[in-house]
């Protein structure tokens, strides 16, 4: 006798394909879906992030050669005004000493005075003293 053939492999195998095809459309192909998006979306952090870093060093380099700038022209401003102040300086002591010169002229020609009138006046009365000096030696007056 002639025994049915066994279809119990066949349902097997229609089971596991129809398993695989609804794992494989409803589960993998989503999730595939889900990292690809998801890769993607890190790629263009990243891409993002490395842009906005160079754009960060670029501005800190911009501000350091604008604070450098800045840098050079407080010590030429600086050096400029330091330099008008030691003008200055040197002026006001030129002209003290020049008052002080001058000063110092009429000073000397006031005592240069004063003692040809003190040689002048010490000379007369020299001349006085000795009469009088004479005049008490001799006991009468000399003229």
């Amino acid at each position: 006798m002639l025994a049915l053939p066994n279809f119990s492999l066949l349902l097997v195998m229609a089971c596991f394909w129809l398993v695989y095809l609804v794992v494989s459309t409803q589960l993998v192909k989503p999730l595939g879906q889900l990292l690809n998006q998801r890769e993607e979306r890190i790629t263009t952090a990243r891409e993002s992030h490395e842009h906005s870093f160079v754009a960060l060093a670029e501005a800190v380099a911009r501000c350091e050669r604008q604070l450098a700038a800045a840098a050079a022209e407080g010590q030429k401003a600086r050096a400029a005004l330091r330099a008008a102040g030691e003008a200055g300086r040197r002026g006001r002591l030129e002209e003290a000493r020049s008052q002080v010169q001058q000063r110092l002229a009429r000073l000397d020609a006031e005592l240069d005075e004063a003692s040809r009138g003190a040689r002048a006046s010490l000379r007369e009365q020299a001349s006085g003293l000795a009469r009088e000096l004479a005049s008490r030696l001799a006991g009468r007056r000399v003229a």
